[in-house]
């Protein structure tokens, strides 16, 4: 019995072996990419750093995918390696919701609140923003604006500020032709911009305050009342400024 058991160990242990040796003869014979829109196929196999000729064994998948997780752009990513030498990169990319300026500068933020890219040169010889919202060739220019707010130093806020966003996007409060800009340099003075009318609502309980603006916009709307903003912060009850 025990010699069958270590001619079975051995016999393993040559198989293992084999394997091992003819995994590491496979090479890297082509690099697909598919799905990247807004990186480049240049940015991905630079963070890559994967080369056709090495080894199709190392680095492993869990490694090049830690590697392509580090670029802001990639949500999600699955790599795909087959023996006849092809590595198939598939990547899912974050969607931009918002444009966040600050200092003159442009920044695509998702919505986990994580900024994409600096989009300021894409944009650069357009002396105001309200430019930009003619020209219709670039999707990015219809993004809601957040104002003012430092997306790296300040992320409570931004944080805040995007929750307010899908918020209103999701309970549809705002049409697809409205513009929307968010201001405030701290989340209690939070500011949502309908068309240029100010809705103050700050942090948090974002479903009980909605459902206050809701009634009490409609009546506004009713009297036909000039309003120059709403207040939601203070509980039970809405603060409305009338034109003077």
């Amino acid at each position: 019995m025990k010699s069958r058991r270590r001619i079975i160990l051995a016999c393993l242990f040559l198989i293992v072996i084999a394997v091992f040796l003819a995994f590491k003869g496979f090479k890297v014979r082509d690099i697909v990419i598919i799905g990247n829109k807004h990186i480049t196929e240049k940015e991905i196999r630079t963070v890559l750093a994967l080369k056709e000729g090495s080894s199709i064994v190392y680095p492993s998948s869990k490694n090049l995918y830690e590697r392509l997780k580090k670029i802001p752009w990639i949500k999600d990513v699955i790599i795909r390696k087959d023996l006849n030498g092809t590595v198939t990169i598939y990547v899912k990319e974050s969607t931009p919701v918002a444009i966040a300026t600050f200092n003159g500068r442009y920044y695509l933020v998702d919505y986990e609140a994580q900024v994409l890219e600096d989009f300021t040169e894409k944009i650069q010889g357009k002396e105001t923003f309200s430019e930009l919202e003619i020209k219709e060739s670039n999707p990015f220019i219809f993004l809601p604006i957040i104002k003012d707010i430092e997306p790296f130093k300040n992320r409570d806020t931004l944080d805040e500020a995007i929750k307010l966003l899908n918020f209103i996007n999701q309970r549809g409060f705002v049409k697809v032709d409205d513009k929307i800009t968010i201001t405030g340099n701290n989340p209690d003075n939070l500011t949502l911009h309908i068309n240029n009318f100010p809705i103050i609502v700050g942090r948090g309980e974002l479903e009980a305050k909605f459902a206050k603006y809701i009634v009490v916009n409609a009546e506004i709307q009713k009297r036909g009342l000039k309003v120059q903003y709403i207040d939601l912060r203070v509980p039970d009850r809405v603060i409305v400024k009338p034109v003077e």
